[in-house]
């Protein structure tokens, strides 16, 4: 067996999100002496919706890569580059994180039993930013790779994103094969839809309630505790 996660809401919870949280403190350390902050804000509204835009095309839209050289280009200045720490900073002053309930112990349930354990993940943040979070929070050790669509380029459910986690794990793991992987997320389309279109199997974390009407998850549970009786 090979288990692939998803992040958000499944791995973490974000019991609040505010870009705006993230953006105030960038806007001070960079750019408050080139516009006022609600100069700022409302152009990062207007990015979203090129962010909207482009997930609508099933394309990412990286923050360190694409996004913060157009703030330079709308207000001057030099292009701000953020080390892995300042982008895991500015994504958690957006997210009030938390660990989704029994996350760790169902981790080391499966690390007892080497349960081989990756990510992949849609997020306009690095892949390394995203694992320095998993490890403030102690269980970036259990993952032997995370993968975030801010490298990528496109998003969950694209076939090729997938393609890049299950390659990597089957080469890792010579003994097992792709029936052998399961995918756990809790979004429908991504990640139970993508994972099936990928040729693996989905456990999916349905914490809303929602209906499997096509029938393609083969694990279903409403948390992640839920998913133990499974491994």
């Amino acid at each position: 067996m090979i288990l692939i996660f998803d992040y958000f809401e499944t791995l973490l919870n974000s019991r609040s999100m505010d870009f705006n949280r993230g953006l105030k403190v960038f806007w001070e350390t960079y750019y408050r002496d080139r516009c006022s902050f609600e100069e700022m804000k409302s152009y990062g509204e207007e990015l979203f919706g090129e962010l909207i835009l482009k997930h609508n095309e099933g394309l990412e839209f990286p923050f360190v890569k694409e996004e913060l050289p157009l703030y330079a280009e709308k207000f001057g200045g030099d292009v701000v580059s953020l080390s892995v720490e300042e982008e895991a900073d500015f994504l958690m002053r957006c997210n009030d994180f938390e660990l989704e309930p029994g996350t760790e112990d169902f981790l080391i349930k499966c690390s007892q039993k080497d349960i081989p354990m990756y990510v992949l993940s849609n997020s306009g943040f690095g892949g390394d930013a995203l694992m320095l979070i998993l490890n403030r929070f102690g269980i970036g050790k259990y993952f032997k790779k995370l993968w975030s669509s801010a490298e990528f380029g496109r998003i969950k459910p694209d076939r090729e994103f997938f393609e890049l986690a299950i390659s990597t794990a089957l080469s890792e793991n010579p003994n097992d094969k792709r029936e052998d992987i399961i995918f756990v997320g809790d979004m429908y389309d991504a990640d139970v839809i993508g994972a099936h279109n990928a040729g693996i199997k989905a456990a999916w974390l349905n914490k809303k309630g929602g209906v499997d009407t096509n029938n393609l998850a083969s694990y279903e549970a409403s948390s992640i505790r839920g998913l133990s009786k499974f491994i």
